[in-house]
């Protein structure tokens, strides 16, 4: 028995009509008549006794009945199911991401996503951007959300927007009201940055190893949160990417760029081959609207050199300079 034949058997044991059965189903007498007949010819045995054009279900009819009911709940499980997935509210979405942009933009989008498609599961995994660039090439991400370049060649990235690195202090410094400061203005300072084998790590140490004032870092970090703690601290002044700055004011806190201009893509990077869900394209839409609302409404939005707008510029990860 096929599932066309499944139903009009559960119609006909659910009304006792096969008239009320073609009205239910909204086909012909003739058509349940057939499918009927052809249900009983693939079942092997009689479904149904036709006394006086009225129906009578068989014994084994009635043991049939349950386990139909059942595979029909099923397959309107299904179909609900793939109603939802066809407009993205179903499924699950998996986005990696480095501490700054998550907190900074994928932790508000995931509130406002969450309340339109509450039936979509989400992780979100907070990792270094060598190890978020891995877990997409691997499908164990569906996308990620980055700001320095990755070196991976499965990976397609869509650039959102590009902003300078700057040097972040308390907001009475003496150089907080600089236009921008280098690497000899902060040859007295002491001075925080990420490790070295990050894009702003290395250029920040080039450009103090070319200002021959000073060869390395005084307090080495791996997250933004991290380095504008140990500014408000007392710590010294950070080098870094303005974007976690941009979405969480801190109000003793002022951003001054910094020269020569390090400018931070903030990216988009999904495996080249994978095909993208519908859920997770809605997912990636709700975090560039936050992006855009965040970068848009910050004061450091001036350092916000170029902002996609229709999400069409693809670039080839490591295809391109910081």
């Amino acid at each position: 028995m096929n599932l066309r034949q499944l139903e009009v058997f559960e119609a006909v044991m659910r009304t006792g009509s096969i008239g009320q059965a073609a009205r239910a189903l909204e086909v012909s007498q003739p058509a349940i008549s057939k499918s009927l007949r052809l249900a009983e010819e693939a079942a092997g045995f009689v479904l149904f006794r036709r006394v006086r054009g009225r129906v009578f279900a068989s014994p084994e009819a009635e043991t049939l009945l349950p386990l139909v009911k059942r595979v029909r709940g099923d397959l309107d499980s299904v179909s609900l199911l793939i109603r939802q997935l066809r407009d993205g509210n179903a499924g699950s979405v998996t986005v990696a991401a480095p501490g700054s942009v998550a907190h900074a933009f994928i932790t508000p989008a995931i509130a406002a996503f969450a309340r339109e498609r509450p039936n979509i599961r989400i992780e979100v995994m907070i990792l270094p951007t060598a190890m978020v660039a891995d877990r997409v090439a691997d499908a164990q991400a569906d996308f990620g959300v980055v700001h320095q370049p990755t070196d991976n060649p499965y990976l397609d990235g869509e650039v959102v927007c590009e902003a300078d690195g700057v040097c972040v202090m308390p907001r009475r410094h003496a150089l907080a009201q600089r236009r921008a400061v280098g690497a000899r203005e902060l040859a007295a300072e002491r001075l925080i940055c990420y490790r070295e084998d990050t894009a702003i790590g290395y250029l920040v140490r080039r450009a103090l190893r070319a200002a021959r004032d000073r060869r390395d870092v005084d307090v080495v970090i791996n997250q933004s949160q991290q380095a504008l703690d140990l500014v408000e601290a007392g710590a010294g002044l950070a080098v870094m990417d303005p974007f976690l700055l941009m979405a969480v004011h801190r109000p003793a806190l002022v951003a001054v760029p910094f020269r020569p201009t390090i400018p931070n893509r903030l990216r988009i990077i999904r495996a080249r081959e994978r095909p993208r869900s519908r859920a997770a394209a809605q997912f990636e839409r709700s975090i560039l609207a936050v992006i855009r609302a965040r970068t848009a409404a910050s004061p450091l939005a001036g350092l916000v050199r170029r902002l996609s707008t229709d999400g069409t510029r693809i670039v080839r990860e490591g295809s391109s300079p910081v």
